[in-house]
């Protein structure tokens, strides 16, 4: 599996926006991605060090449709929280934007 293909996008909501305090930061990942994927992709992609990756898996969300049948409301996703080493930083507003360009090249 290719790198730019493990992280998908960072999660920001006011919950994982208040862990970048303490180097935590969330990211969706692809469903076969592991632990030391994900660590080599953020080592190769954003050049920070990685103490601790802790992995979840989020189930999808039902509601009922016409006729009592389960119709998918939000879809399984897969999110990573990634813990930096003491001293290292990551901007995501600034590196989102070249991350994206990266994987945009590379898939051309």
């Amino acid at each position: 599996m290719n790198l730019a293909q493990i992280l998908l996008k960072p999660v920001m909501t006011e919950k994982t926006v208040s862990q970048e305090v303490q180097n935590k930061y969330s990211f969706i990942v692809h469903d076969d991605a592991t632990k030391v994927d994900v660590k080599n992709a953020m080592m190769e992609l954003y050049g920070v060090k990685v103490a601790k990756v802790n992995i979840l898996h989020g189930l999808p969300k039902f509601r009922l449709g016409k006729g009592r049948k389960p119709m998918q409301k939000r879809a399984a996703n897969r999110r990573a929280i990634i813990t930096l080493k003491a001293g290292e930083k990551l901007d995501l507003a600034k590196t989102s934007k070249t991350s994206k360009s990266k994987a945009a090249a590379a898939s051309n």
